[in-house]
């Protein structure tokens, strides 16, 4: 069974260009910092509801004793993390709504 996590994070904006900035800096942001367990992440657009989004972040195990759950809850903590998440509700309208997946299955390759 595959132990990876994912969460979502469902929103509606009418400027899409500045959430895929603030995803962008994340990603280069992670790439320079010690990430715990983050390995992605993708916005995807509701092709029938014009202005709806879904995030979805992936988390896989970094270390064996530690949970991919686990590696999410400690980068969710991280000052940065925050401060992301207050960049991204300053764009969107409503509050995002999150929910949490274990992965069980996914494509190889």
């Amino acid at each position: 069974m595959n132990q990876n996590f994912a969460q979502t994070i469902s929103i509606r904006s009418a400027d899409p260009d500045a959430i895929i900035e603030i995803l962008e800096q994340w990603d280069r942001d992670q790439a320079s910092a010690e990430v715990m367990g983050y390995m992605g992440v993708r916005l995807l657009a509701d092709r029938d509801a014009p202005g709806e989004y879904m995030i979805m972040a992936d988390f896989g195990i970094v270390d064996p004793d530690v949970s991919a759950v686990q590696e999410a809850a400690m980068n969710n903590d991280r000052a940065e993390t925050q401060a992301a998440a207050a960049k991204l509700r300053a764009v969107v309208q409503g509050e995002p709504v999150f929910r949490n997946y274990d992965c069980i299955y996914q494509t190889e390759g």
